[in-house]
């Protein structure tokens, strides 16, 4: 090794001498003096380095022969020798980064074997790595460095100033003025029919707040709680999640609650429920705006995309992206293709892995995606109800408001006041015009059909189309006496032609919107069939005079057309292809969500023959098209109520059919049966021979339908008492009339049962009249009310969105009272009055971050606790009643809790974990218990074999849980009898069909494999 060994020290002294001579010796400090005031030490020497090259090579090369030992050395070693001097410039050019300066350098000669070649850059690495370590540990490295960072934070700074852009900060402000002022204002639909200025109302004034689902969460009461999960208001729902999908059908409000968040993120007003999301930069994306092949927009394309005509600094959005201040809102993945759909699938997930900080919400009627959709990814998903009788009251005053405020005399203003009070009787006492006015979009045009016909109203669907479309084309502009304004005087049929056509053009082709010179090329071509109207005027003549006047077509961007709504589109292309006679056209494409509203239509616009026709064309491809079948049959249902008169043989088939459907067994089907209308009422069995989950059903498809037919029907049910039933008939209550549905179904049983949400005074009024209710949650700011305080057999009480009540001590009155929920109760600041009550189960959540759990020692019988808030407390071992719990459940913000000291509790046979830390606590403390229900949420990955030694498990539910492993270890649990997954990643079921005794549940999960391996009674998809 004598000759390696001179040779090793002559290549760590070139390396050596490289640092010393250009870095060091001449640049004390940073280097910005050229004489130093005061000696540095020197370099180190060369020994250290040999060593460390000598060790490498005796240890992984010593069977490498020593002339090609020889010869890689002496490449390095001339390597360094033609690299120059490898001052400070080049080593920081490389970010100090060893990897990096090798890759400069590395220059290996021709001649050296591969296993040479493998030594040479080992050679090489070791020695930069050496250089850059060298000059690390030197004296003058901080003070460099520090230099270093300022003139490269100085340079970035200049190029963003030279660039003309004066910096982030001032560009976020501009950027909030502009979303601001482009959203503040909502167009109220009608109340200045036909006319080219629009409607507009303040939209902190005109929004509505709307209900929604709430996300299923499962708690273990035995009475069946939780198993309808209650509607809340879509500020709560966004609260709870940072990544939302939004579901709701046309018209129901969707892109109205993007501008609103929009709107209240720009100018920093959310409310104390929304105040973290003040800090966020709204970036609006309608997804109609980008069905062509160019692709979805980058961060750097989301202000062009959106129309905004200002330029961002470079960098400015994905700065917002990766910190987490970004909300994006991607508007009406239902206006996208079903080809495209993929590809915004596609982009979504790419943005959220690029920027998962981020917050999302999106939009799409309900049929467009699979259950599930976006779960994996974390997404909540909830679905808008319907407006509710409070709700369109609310909306009816809105509308009323804006109109009086848009009419100049007092008369007209009066006449308002009764057309007002008209409508809301209307609506209250017709069944027809009360489920049209669930729809914010349906109930202004109600609004405007009441104030035009002088409440005069139609009955059907059609009958309000046809009724808006003569108002919007003709007689608004008659009665006021405007005329030829552009020029051109067309007639309804004339406007309706040319309308329709662009609309069926729209629809054919999957778009939303069209460009501009395509809408005027079409019009070009199909007004050589108009002779009369192109006497009046070209193309472009016509189609302003359609942008200006019909009412009916909008610019959402320059050098772009749509429709208002798209509800009229699909009603004028429903037209269009009924008269094109394209009936083949629209049975090939009643499966694609897009084409539901168009077919339904169609049967309303076809002829007698024509309607049973395309009618048996459904129900005959449903029999070709499996996995299709239920849907054309629903489909065919639902349009029955568009189909006045037809064929009885027709009518009989395809009410066979639907009927062949029942019961239904999960909410899904509930839902599918009520989109086919009331005909389904007559169809809807039980509650004889029905089980619980049917029965269950079959209460929600009638509620979902409405009116007193369905009353009728859910009556049928008022003495079951089973739990899943009367949870279904309590949620039902608030969507029919508030003391008919007390008396028609609550009432006979006395609230035996009944958990009972109660939302207003006139309900909490009639709560005394039920003499056996011993479950009362109350909604709103009821304060603590003489209706429970008075009833000694309640023995639970619940108490929801209560700013009002804070003294807990009136509770002492309630002997009986077992279990007690507050949730956002803000004025609740102690728990210390409920010492020594005989409370079992405690409910907590929407406290403030802080609020102590200690008083809860002194509630000697608990044994059951959730929480949904980050309590003062951050272990479990620092609350002193844990060891005698026997459930309990963290959700959500309490993720942060520890769950140390999880061991001690040896009879707790109910746990709810929350996110990963919580996870492998669980996991840490082993068998502890007779556990038997589970639930883990919010985990990234789950091996199932890791419960194995919990043999005494009966349920385990798995919520979010974006990766599964080892589902087949569930068979080694022999109590287990259910299993629950909710948005959870890709499942394969196929390991748990041999377990006969064991139900799965399905909850939003979208890649699911083996699912028809099991019988219908023990697989529920909901």
């Amino acid at each position: 090794m004598h000759g390696l060994e001179t040779l090793l020290l002559r290549l760590a002294t070139t390396v050596a001498s490289s640092a010393a001579k250009s870095l060091f010796a001449a640049r004390p400090g940073a280097g910005l003096v050229p004489d130093r005031v005061r000696p540095l030490p020197g370099p180190a020497g060369p020994e250290k380095l040999a060593r460390v090259l000598a060790e490498r090579i005796s240890s992984r090369y010593a069977t490498l022969p020593e002339h090609e030992r020889l010869a890689a050395m002496t490449a390095v070693q001339d390597t360094f020798a033609a690299a120059g001097p490898l001052d400070a410039g080049r080593l920081f050019a490389a970010d100090l980064d060893p990897g990096r300066l090798a890759a400069e350098l590395e220059r290996p000669p021709a001649g050296l074997a591969e296993r040479g070649r493998d030594l040479y850059g080992e050679l090489l690495g070791l020695c930069c790595a050496h250089l850059v370590e060298q000059l690390t540990a030197e004296p003058s490295f901080p003070a460099r460095a520090a230099v270093e960072q300022t003139r490269r934070s100085g340079t970035l700074l200049r190029q963003r100033t030279d660039s003309g852009e004066a910096g982030f900060l001032g560009f976020e402000q501009r950027y909030a003025d502009f979303v601001a002022e482009a959203h503040s204002r909502l167009e109220l639909y009608g109340v200045t029919l036909g006319d080219r200025r629009r409607a507009e109302w303040p939209l902190e004034t005109a929004y509505l707040s709307l209900g929604v689902t709430g996300q299923d969460r499962y708690e273990p009461h035995a009475e069946g709680v939780g198993a309808t999960p209650p509607a809340v208001r879509v500020e709560q729902a966004l609260a709870d999640c940072h990544r939302l999908v939004l579901r709701g059908q046309a018209g129901s409000g969707k892109s109205t609650l993007l501008q609103w968040l929009a709107l209240n993120a720009a100018r920093r007003s959310f409310g104390p429920e929304l105040a973290d999301w003040n800090r966020c930069v709204p970036f609006v994306l309608r997804l109609r705006a980008f069905n062509t092949p160019d692709g979805l927009p980058m961060p750097e394309e989301f202000l062009p995309a959106a129309g905004v005509p200002l330029r961002a600094p470079q960098g400015w959005t994905e700065d917002l992206l990766a910190a987490g201040r970004a909300l994006v809102l991607v508007d009406g993945v239902d206006e996208v293709p079903q080809r495209l759909r993929g590809r915004t699938e596609h982009w979504l997930r790419s943005l959220i892995t690029a920027f998962p900080k981020a917050r999302y919400v999106v939009t799409t009627r309900p049929s467009a995606v699979p259950d599930g959709w976006l779960a994996a990814q974390g997404f909540g998903t909830h679905t808008l109800l319907p407006m509710d009788r409070d709700d369109i009251r609310t909306f009816v005053r809105h509308w009323h408001e804006a109109a009086r405020r848009e009419c100049p005399a007092d008369g007209e203003r009066d006449l308002l006041d009764r057309y007002e009070e008209s409508l809301n009787e209307a609506v209250a006492t017709r069944r027809d015009l009360g489920r049209l006015a669930t729809n914010p979009l349906m109930c202004a045009l109600l609004c405007a059909l009441n104030r035009d016909r002088r409440m005069h109203l139609p009955r059907a669907r059609k009958e309000l189309y046809d009724a808006a479309l003569d108002m919007l084309l003709v007689r608004r502009d008659t009665e006021r006496e405007i005329t030829s304004v552009e020029g051109l005087v067309l007639s309804r049929d004339e406007q309706t032609a040319l309308l329709q056509r662009l609309a069926y053009w729209l629809i054919r082709n999957g778009q939303a919107e069209a460009a501009r010179q395509d809408a005027v090329a079409m019009l070009d071509e199909w007004l050589a069939a108009m002779p009369q109207v192109r006497a009046q005027g070209d193309a472009e003549q016509v189609f302003t005079h359609l942008l200006n006047r019909s009412g009916l077509l909008r610019e959402p961007m320059p050098g772009a057309v749509d429709f208002v709504h798209r509800t009229f589109q699909d009603y004028l292309g429903a037209k269009a292809a009924v008269e094109a006679r394209d009936f083949g056209v629209l049975v090939r494409n009643a499966h694609d969500d897009q084409w539901d509203d168009v077919v339904r239509m169609a049967v309303g616009h076809a002829r007698v023959e024509e309607r049973g026709r395309l009618l048996r064309q459904l129900l005959r491809r449903a029999d070709r098209t499996p996995r299709h079948r239920e849907r054309l049959v629903l489909l065919a249902a639902a349009s029955l109520e568009h189909a006045p008169e037809l064929d009885p043989a027709v009518r009989a088939e395809v009410e066979e059919r639907a009927g062949a459907l029942m019961p239904p067994y999960t909410s899904k089907q509930a839902e599918a049966l009520a989109r086919a209308g009331e005909l389904v009422l007559e169809l809807l069995p039980g509650p004889e021979g029905l089980t619980e989950r049917e029965a269950g059903a079959v209460i929600r498809t009638a509620r979902l339908i409405g009116g007193d037919a369905a009353l009728r029907v859910i009556s049928r049910f008022r003495a079951d008492r089973r739990p899943r039933v009367l949870s279904e008939l309590a949620f039902a209550w608030e969507s029919f009339d508030t003391r008919e549905y007390f008396e028609a179904v609550l009432e006979e049983g006395g609230g035996e049962g009944h958990i009972l949400n109660v939302r207003d005074a006139e309900a909490l009024t009639l709560v005394p009249r039920l003499h056996r209710l011993k479950r009362l949650n109350l909604i709103g700011d009821h304060g603590l009310p003489s209706e429970a305080l008075d009833n000694e057999n309640l023995e639970f009480l619940g108490f929801a969105r209560n700013a009002v009540v804070s003294d807990l001590s009136p509770l002492r009155g309630l002997p009986r009272l077992r279990d007690l929920s507050l949730n956002q109760c803000p004025a609740v600041t102690d728990l210390r009055p409920l010492s020594g009550l005989p409370l079992t189960r405690m409910h907590l959540s929407g406290f403030g971050n802080g609020f102590s759990l200690a008083p809860l020692a002194d509630l000697p019988e608990l044994r059951h606790v959730s929480v949904d808030f980050l309590p003062s407390e951050r272990g479990l071992d620092e609350l002193s009643f844990a060891p005698r719990l026997t459930g309990l459940s963290f959700f959500d913000q309490a993720c942060f809790m520890r769950l140390t000291g999880l061991e001690a509790l040896t009879s707790l046979s109910w746990l709810s974990v929350h996110d990963d830390r919580q996870w492998r606590d669980f996991l840490s403390a082993g068998t502890f218990s007779p556990l038997q229900s589970l639930q883990v949420l919010n985990v990234a990955e789950v091996d199932l074999g890791d419960l194995t030694p919990h043999r005494t498990l009966t349920s385990v539910y798995l919520g979010r849980v974006a990766q599964i492993d080892h589902i087949g270890a569930l068979a080694h649990l022999p109590a287990l009898r259910s299993v629950s997954f909710s948005r959870c990643g890709p499942l394969d079921l196929t390991p748990l069909a041999p377990l006969e005794d064991v139900e799965i549940q399905l909850y939003d999960c979208e890649h699911v494999l083996g699912a028809e391996l099991f019988p219908r009674e023990r697989l529920i998809i909901d």
